[in-house]
């Protein structure tokens, strides 16, 4: 796996309202609850499978949150991915490491 696209570190912070990720090659993001959410890659929030494909524009994560949410769990998908369980019991998109770090 190409050290950009692999995670060393994931913190979650709830009072910030941010997920950090550490990456192989020390490079840091760090990605906005609500970008996460506006970004999230399923079917569902989508808008169906034909806008599972649509890229999503990274200038989600520079705007205005307007929500707080929460953040369950986060668990690995493999080697490819980030699954996020948030507090309202969803966690059915598969945020792949390579998109997320196209990302920031």
């Amino acid at each position: 796996m190409n050290p950009a696209f692999q995670p060393v570190r994931l913190e979650a912070s709830a009072e910030d309202q941010t997920l950090t990720v550490g990456w192989a090659d020390e490079h840091v993001s760090t990605y906005s609850y609500e970008g996460l959410r506006r970004a999230c890659p399923c079917a569902e929030c989508r808008g169906g499978h034909a806008g599972m494909a649509e890229p999503v524009d990274p200038i989600v994560f520079e705007l205005p949150s307007l929500m707080t949410y929460e953040i369950e769990e986060l668990r690995p998908a493999g080697h490819y991915a980030l699954q996020i369980t948030w507090g309202d019991g969803h966690s059915s998109g598969l945020f792949r490491w390579e998109t997320l770090r196209g990302y920031g």
